[in-house]
């Protein structure tokens, strides 16, 4: 792994050299401006990028291969997804009927260039996971002769969808494996518990959804999109939620929540929170993919549970899956348990044999990520070029996280920090793999809130307001990863020595 500490170019695959990467070196803060407006030299040198953002080079040589053997003239617009179950969950939420190509079972989407119409269904296809997986795309494109060979790597082929659920089964308190629903995507599974469990709820009347703390992107989206009225609370205002609740829990369907919230690392009282539920029979919805099941006890505490297992499940940042589990003493989560599957894509089998091998070693990889994390996090504490450093020893969240911590030395693999100066000074001096994602085994630096709201900072509206939520627009998100902890820590101390 000492290939990570040293400079990578931008635009070269995180993990290096593997054609199914989900993520890319962006190693100078310019490198991320110049993707984030579009420029063009920067897209070309890219190899890889997160799925939902960038397409993967197979997707891509799939995609001009349709355009030329059908003729599609360069006028319309093509869409590529995952199948004709994809397609019938977009038009459900664009309310309208597409024409399409079929082929190997992925399926072409032809549009008329009308920017409006065209920028919702990407949209859409970005929020929900529908994107046609890179393994999928590199297996078409080989039956179909357009590609010689098939990358290499190492698969679990019998049965590998009970070797992950059999992990994920002891991860989730030992939970029925018939309750552990795979998906294609980690915000597959989180739409498809969102929509089941909201559409279930409005024939009771209850169509309100709250959001407790500054969530995920696609997350915040879905949850804007597709409810009549939607709420957000700090995660940390117990008695503002309470007395809300108290007045209007009649009208409330689903919460969400993560455990721990990205990028600032808040812990919510967990236990707290689900007695509330249950008071008021809200069913709660919790995404535990940054803290992990293996560190927090969290299925007794949650009706749905929902991990994107692209992160530390899968450990090597090379596939796109997700799970949502299903806790089995929720009647209302049980009686809509086949509803899930409308809205849940299957995994590509590629990928799941891929995840199969990799899972097998999720929980002493959390072991060590959780014990690399805690000594950079004491390091980092004590140094004077750190502002400010976001983790669960927060005084506003190391009670919460005591309560539900799986033992002593668990300790969720995400730190966010600020530094005493800009942040371009620090993150382009930073030896460490550079760019979106998080949960790999190599560490990785992400600039947050250039590479997931890059359109706040645009203006003075849109920083005062991630302020206004505490986000500081230079945070700098860290996953550590399960190298020598001294390494990680020697990065640091390289920048601190260029002071």
């Amino acid at each position: 792994m000492s290939d990570y500490f040293q400079p990578i170019p931008f635009g070269d695959s995180l993990p290096l050299q593997n054609p199914h990467a989900v993520s890319v070196s962006m190693p100078f803060l310019q490198n991320v401006i110049d993707y984030e407006e579009g420029t063009q030299v920067a897209i070309a040198t890219m190899k890889s990028g997160y799925p939902r953002f960038f397409q993967n080079k197979f997707v891509e040589k799939l995609v001009h291969y349709i355009r030329n053997k059908y003729q599609i003239t360069s006028d319309k617009i093509i869409l590529p997804i995952v199948s004709i179950h994809a397609k019938s969950i977009l038009e459900y939420l664009v309310e309208s009927q597409f024409t399409c190509i079929e082929e190997d079972e992925n399926v072409f989407l032809i549009l008329e260039n009308n920017p409006e119409f065209v920028k919702k269904c990407k949209d859409y296809i970005r929020n929900i996971g529908l994107l046609i997986s890179s393994r999928k795309a590199e297996s078409s494109l080989y039956k179909l002769d357009q590609i010689t060979t098939v990358f290499h790597e190492e698969k679990v082929l019998i049965l590998p969808e009970n070797t992950i659920k059999t992990v994920l089964s002891k991860a989730y308190s030992n939970v029925s494996e018939d309750s552990i629903l795979l998906a294609n995507s980690g915000m597959n599974a989180l739409f498809a518990a969102y929509e089941t469990i909201v559409n279930a709820r409005k024939k009771e009347g209850r169509t309100t959804v709250i959001q407790l703390g500054w969530l995920y992107v696609d997350t915040m989206e879905i949850i804007e999109k597709r409810s009549d009225c939607h709420l957000q609370i700090t995660i940390h205002n117990k008695i503002q939620l309470e007395n809300w609740l108290e007045n209007n829990h009649r009208n409330v369907a689903t919460l969400l929540t993560e455990i721990t919230t990205n990028p600032l690392v808040q812990c919510v009282d967990l236990p707290w929170l689900y007695n509330l539920c249950k008071t008021y029979k809200i069913v709660l919805i919790v995404d535990v993919t940054i803290a992990t099941p293996f560190n927090v006890e969290v299925l007794p505490y949650c009706d749905i549970a929902v991990e994107s297992l692209t992160k530390f499940a899968c450990g090597n940042g090379d596939l796109l899956m997700g799970t949502l589990v299903l806790n089995e003493k929720n009647k209302i989560v049980q009686a809509s348990k086949k509803e899930f599957h409308k809205f849940i894509i299957p995994a590509f089998e590629g990928e799941i044999q891929r995840l199969a091998f990799q899972i097998q070693n999720y929980e002493s990889r959390m072991a060590k990520v959780s014990k690399n994390t805690k000594i950079v996090y004491d390091y980092l504490k004590t140094q004077s070029f750190i502002k400010e450093i976001y983790s669960v020893l927060h005084p506003d969240s190391v009670d919460n996280f005591n309560k539900i911590k799986k033992s002593k030395d668990s300790f969720p693999g995400v730190l966010s920090v600020v530094f005493d100066k800009d942040l371009e000074f620090y993150y382009d001096k930073l030896l460490l793999a550079k760019g979106p994602s998080l949960g790999a085994e190599f560490t990785i630096a992400m600039p947050y809130v250039y590479l997931a709201h890059y359109e706040y900072l645009k203006t003075e509206a849109g920083k005062l307001k991630l302020l206004s939520l505490g986000i500081n627009p230079n945070i700098l998100r860290l996953s550590i990863g399960i190298e020598s902890v001294e390494s990680i820590i020697n990065a640091f101390k390289i920048i601190k020595s260029a002071i």
